[in-house]
């Protein structure tokens, strides 16, 4: 794993650099973390998947990220979120609302509800445009029709003053994806943009992504829980659990040589079509609420390899001696000489 300089700077090869990054919500009178201490660190050009089942922080850590977390029900607190020499963590509202939709733009998870339904799809993809680039209007319309097309929306120019309800799911995600490219970000978050989509649809979405990503230069992190999906897609992956990253490595590393017992059970579960379905594989157990978090390992009370240790004492996410571009949280794992390996056929 690259090594990051003790000055407070991201090394030039990262285009964010998220470090110690813990999101709570007032449950109850407590304050309870949603978000554990997650670090990691998105390289220029790369693709990184945040993987996980629901609930276990993704779409969390990408709204703390975007300062996106209302103030009145939770708090965001981290070491540094280290974009383009700013400070995110230390981030005015007034700063961060220049860097949103600028230098670093999301999509959302559910695109029949994310588009404003009294708003033409051309004013809401064009709004970005004179609000960051100070464009007049004629230009910001002139820009946005270029990257409806760009985003192959059929007849654009036509439906350049449609309503989002006169837009089919796949074409609203598009347009979704439009509004977050129109100002050329470094960064693009996507939150399961495939989800809710037909897989004919969602296949169209990754190649368009695919595409805009070789032609933009951008980085991304693709929030899914689809891992046919990572396969695809990802240059590496952080597989989340319960708020925090039990392991990250190249995806090719990390289908070949899935290390946490979570990470396995997950790939396991994968629906394949030589099996009978009777013989699908599920993992036994609940994520723990956020209110009633284990001591130890959060996946420790479901894990077939857990130690007396597992229970009573939480493990940091450690590079392996033989990959140290692969971490984990394991104590287990990351102990034994030769670990206990099961390759799961992706």
């Amino acid at each position: 794993m690259a090594r990051r300089p003790a000055n407070g700077q991201a090394p030039a090869q990262f285009a964010l650099d998220v470090r110690g990054l813990t999101t709570s919500f007032y449950v109850g009178g407590k304050w309870f973390p949603a978000v554990r201490d997650v670090s990691f660190a998105l390289k220029r050009h790369e693709t990184l998947a945040l993987v996980g089942e629901s609930g276990c922080g993704k779409s969390m850590t990408a709204m703390s990220i975007m300062g996106l977390v209302p103030k009145d029900a939770g708090r965001v607190k981290a070491e540094a979120i280290l974009f383009e020499g700013q400070d995110l963590a230390r981030a005015s509202e007034a700063k961060m609302r220049e860097v949103r939709g600028d230098g670093i733009s999301m999509v959302f998870q559910e695109p029949m509800t994310s588009l404003n339904p009294v708003l033409t799809i051309g004013f809401q993809v064009s709004e970005a445009l004179r609000h960051h680039r100070g464009l007049s209007r004629r230009d910001a319309a002139a820009r946005a029709l270029h990257i409806l097309d760009q985003v192959k929306i059929p007849s654009a120019k036509s439906r350049f003053n449609d309503y989002p309800h006169q837009f089919s799911g796949g074409m609203r995600q598009r347009v979704m994806i439009a509004m977050a490219l129109a100002c050329q970000p470094k960064i693009l978050l996507a939150d399961e943009p495939t989800t809710a989509l037909d897989v004919t649809i969602q296949a169209q979405i990754l190649e368009l992504l695919r595409e805009l990503k070789r032609e933009t230069g951008m980085a991304m992190i693709f929030i899914t829980h689809n891992l046919g999906v990572v396969a695809e897609l990802a240059d590496r992956v952080a597989v989340m659990y319960a708020g925090q990253i039990v392991e990250i490595a190249e995806v090719a590393e990390l289908f070949a040589r899935p290390t946490h017992p979570y990470t396995e059970a997950l790939l396991r579960s994968i629906p394949r079509s030589d099996r009978d379905t009777a013989e699908l594989y599920t993992i036994p157990g609940q994520v723990p609420p956020i209110t009633r978090m284990p001591p130890g390992c959060k996946f420790a009370d479901r894990c077939a390899y857990r130690l007396d240790r597992c229970q009573a004492e939480e493990q940091q996410l450690a590079p392996l001696a033989k990959a140290p571009a692969h971490a984990v949280r394991c104590w287990r794992r990351t102990e034994e000489t030769q670990p206990e390996m099961v390759v799961v056929d992706a």
